[in-house]
């Protein structure tokens, strides 16, 4: 039975199981475009209903694959169809509703499921219609950065699982559509790879390795050269030939990984594109740690773009939300996206950015202050009603344990008194009423009137919530006298009795952050320098006093 042949009964079978369900059935992936070999691909299938599949139907369909194999037990088709199938409505709008899943692994009913963005291309672009409906109008393709999005969520499972030649052709196609925004065929994307120079030699990789005996399966043959020949004719090779060392794999995904910094600028161009922001020219500001931060001049305006490759950063784009919706002062919020946030140029606007001297100057502290008590008086009622990111999260005896231990303070009687008491010393910080705080301050991330009416701070990423001390300390700590004065005036009133946990509390997240870092920074030293010294047990001692 050819393969035409089984897709065709396949879909005649769960046209009889849906007929009253107005069933619309696609083919995609490598079938659809030709580039289908037995023996590697899989059959991609997409099952969309007029309404949602019923219990009695979804228990016919998820085991419908081994029915037809009982059927048909000499087919080789039939175990190879992979894709969901629920309503049509479900599926546009990624709502959960009972779904039938066929995977490599087994099948499922679920209540959530969604093509990747490779999927949807490859569905939109080149699926096949087998019944029904074509629906495809109605449905948006993905952007570039949701592509981005997959890809770097695809390289951190071949980083766990890549012991295959497949996954290279996988990194090859990931590279192909980080730098031409294009989806192909993984055979094609392996041809592109050997033909542009862009993935390791078994030779580079055995250079460094321990032992060549790790990579001696690949015969000193390139990695990829193997890859795409066993793609285009899988049955002539056995699953051993297959294996690939893992350190090969991971090579490659580190090309992969610098491509991610290497095309910001088409990243930035799509999300501008998608926001349907025009302009005349695109110049890079900062590219730091995933986040990539742009000026977007056009006609008349100029402004300022964020793009967020990290999902951990994206957060930010929601602070700015609400921000605004507390009324809390932020700088002006031209568009946005899952992805990315476009903010008005600084340069162009109402305020100055914030200069050195600012830290030094009553005037521009005294605005801060005025800042910094709305955003806390704000932001109580919010606190106390979302789960956000605080810093007593990374308060955990594991922590403390990383702390002394690369500290080479380990020996010392403090760490010994904080874990004895160390729920009595975190439930005492858990407990302090809950604002939105800052936690980020310094005169790079503010923005000050040019008329000296109002300043703000910018840059939301920290943005979470705590207790109000942490953050008028985190900010007068840095701020000269008198500044320090007109800050603390312009605030007004807080609990001071809050520093005596924050002594302890501020000391233990700053060790923690930096012990994150690969090498401690400078910034941390004042506060190793008070564990060594005695300062951090006396701190200790103290708030322990308070609380027994």
């Amino acid at each position: 039975m050819t393969l035409n042949e089984t897709t065709q009964i396949m879909a005649n079978e769960i046209v009889s199981i849906l007929a009253d369900n107005k069933p619309t059935i696609y083919l995609f992936g490598s079938v659809a475009l030709d580039d289908f070999r037995l023996g590697w691909s899989d059959i991609d299938i997409v099952v969309l209903t007029e309404r949602k599949i019923t219990d009695e139907q979804a228990d016919v369909l998820v085991g419908l694959r081994q029915s037809l194999l009982e059927r048909y037990p000499e087919n080789p088709y039939f175990r190879l169809f992979e894709g969901g199938m629920r309503s049509a409505s479900a599926f546009l709008n990624d709502a959960n509703e009972r779904t039938v899943y066929w995977g490599t692994s087994g099948q499922r009913i679920t209540d959530t499921w969604k093509l990747d963005s490779f999927g949807m291309v490859e569905l939109l672009n080149s699926g096949i219609l087998l019944y029904g409906d074509d629906i495809r109008p109605e449905m948006l393709p993905p952007t570039y950065a949701q592509m981005r999005d997959d890809i770097s969520r695809h390289v951190q499972t071949i980083r766990m699982h890549g012991d295959s030649v497949g996954w290279l052709l996988d990194i090859a196609r990931g590279i192909y559509t980080l730098r031409i925004g294009k989806v192909i065929t993984k055979t094609a994307a392996g041809e592109w790879a050997l033909e542009n120079d862009i993935c390791p030699s078994v030779h580079l990789l055995m250079a460094n390795a321990s032992s060549t005996a790790d990579f001696f399966p690949l015969h000193n043959e390139d990695a990829m050269q193997k890859a795409v020949a066993i793609r285009k004719e899988p049955q002539n090779y056995s699953r051993e030939d297959k294996i690939i060392a893992r350190e090969i794999v991971s090579r490659f995904a580190d090309v992969i990984d610098s491509e991610f910094a290497e095309t910001i600028h088409l990243f930035a161009e799509s999300e501008l594109q998608h926001m349907g922001i025009a302009h005349t020219t695109l110049s890079l500001i900062q590219n730091k740690d995933g986040v990539s931060v742009w000026r977007v001049e056009a006609d008349k305006n100029s402004y300022v773009i964020k793009c967020f490759d990290k999902a951990e950063h994206r957060r930010e784009i929601t602070n700015y939300q609400v921000l605004t919706s507390l009324g809390i002062p932020t700088l002006k919020v031209i568009a946005h996206t899952d992805f990315s946030i476009v903010l008005e140029d600084i340069e162009r606007s109402k305020y100055r950015l914030g200069v050195a001297d600012d830290m030094n100057s009553p005037k521009a502290m005294a605005l801060v202050g005025a800042w910094y008590k709305t955003l806390h008086e704000n932001g109580r009622k919010y606190a106390s009603e979302h789960s956000l990111y605080d810093e007593c999260d990374c308060l955990t005896l594991e922590n403390i344990s990383k702390i002394k231990e690369q500290t080479g303070t380990s020996d010392l009687q403090v760490w010994v008194v904080i874990e004895k008491n160390f729920d009595a010393l975190k439930s005492v910080a858990i407990k302090l009423p809950r604002t939105l705080t800052y936690n980020d301050f310094y005169y790079t991330n503010l923005a000050v009137a040019r008329d000296n009416s109002c300043a703000l701070v910018f840059d939301y990423n920290l943005l979470g919530k705590g207790y109000v001390y942490a953050d008028i300390r985190n900010v007068y700590s840095s701020l000269g006298e008198e500044a320090k004065a007109a800050f603390l005036s312009a605030y007004g009133q807080f609990n001071g009795q809050e520093k005596d946990v924050d002594d302890v509390i501020s000391l233990l997240v700053n060790l923690h952050f930096a012990c994150e870092r690969e090498n401690f920074p400078n910034w941390a030293l004042e506060s190793l320098e008070q564990v060594k010294d005695g300062r951090l047990l006396a701190a200790v001692n103290k708030l322990l006093g308070v609380t027994q």
